[in-house]
């Protein structure tokens, strides 16, 4: 059948190359080793309430037709598209034993992976597969986040969106001295696990102290304090750090948050780490997101990730 909008519909521009194009869909047997990759992780049972983060990993890819694949002095280089993970929806604890298993072999193949969620409790397993993949590297841990999540969990099918960092820490390559974390937010966490993050030396910064001292620099004292003695660093992004005006469509949503510039500039300023070996993007909820903003966002920190790790050859 004849196209009815042939000469009608416009024609990509190929001096006009659009950031969809940089992910290229992995073809099986393809070598992963020093790659970069991005998997989506559609699984969102740990969210107690506004579920919806499942469908995060399709709306972030979409969210790349708003952005070009040059930001002015960087070229971003094509990725592997891994596609999406099928973790099991009803049972918890499979639902993270398979999203672990998934990690380690990216991780033990040797790629560097951006993951693309889903509920922020999957980090925890996603820490937990690059520790069994490389147990005797030293890792740091940079988050932006509203909200410490170190809550306390009973076994693995009670994990949460609350619980990520407690299990990472609960790893052999991390400790509280090599985490940061930035972008807490006033009310959004209780005097106990405030108490609880500082015994253990973790660095916590405010948005009030990011306002006050700038984004860059704020992500680049963060660095400092948690990538000493570190072999490696691991990037953990929710999307409910930022301010629910630039960010609606979150399962946490906040007000008095991050601003999109502050978000991008930190994030901008932690993925030109060279020990930078994974980052995630979690919790971003499309039913939530009426007009595409947030998923447009995460887009953003995800171009802004790619072209850190993966610059263009001719940059």
């Amino acid at each position: 059948m004849p196209d009815p909008l042939h000469g009608l519909r416009a024609e990509p521009d190929p001096r006009d190359p659009r950031a969809p194009a940089l992910l290229h869909p992995w073809r099986e047997g393809e070598a992963l080793d020093g790659r970069v990759v991005v998997m989506g992780v559609p699984y969102d049972g740990g969210i107690p309430s506004r579920p919806g983060a499942r469908f995060g990993p399709r709306a972030i890819r979409e969210g790349l037709f708003a952005f070009g694949s040059w930001d002015g002095e960087r070229e971003v280089a094509p990725v592997l598209d891994l596609g999406d993970l099928s973790p099991p929806s009803m049972n918890g604890a499979a639902a993270h034993a398979s999203i672990e298993e998934a990690a380690r072999r990216v991780f033990a193949a040797g790629a560097r992976p951006i993951f693309l969620g889903g509920d922020h409790g999957i980090t925890g397993s996603l820490i937990r597969g690059l520790a069994a993949a490389r147990p005797d590297t030293p890792l740091a841990l940079a988050t932006v986040d509203a909200h410490l999540d170190v809550r306390e969990y009973a076994d693995e099918a009670s994990l949460s969106s609350g619980t990520p960092f407690r299990r990472a820490l609960e790893t052999p390559v991390l400790e509280g001295g090599r985490v940061a974390m930035l972008g807490l937010r006033r009310f959004a966490n209780s005097r106990f696990y405030l108490e609880w993050a500082g015994a253990r030396g973790i660095h916590l910064t405010t948005v009030d102290e990011i306002a006050t001292h700038g984004a860059e620099r704020a992500a680049k004292a963060a660095l400092y304090r948690a990538t000493s003695g570190a072999g490696a660093l691991y990037l953990s992004i929710d999307m409910d750090a930022a301010d629910a005006a630039v960010a609606p469509g979150v399962s946490a949503p906040g007000i008095g948050g991050l601003s999109a510039r502050e978000m991008i500039a930190i994030v901008r300023t932690l993925a030109t780490d060279p020990r930078l070996v994974a980052a995630d993007i979690m919790e971003t909820s499309p039913p939530f997101d009426q007009d595409g903003r947030t998923a447009r966002l995460a887009a953003r920190l995800l171009l802004e990730l790619m072209a850190a790790m993966c610059p263009h050859p001719a940059a």
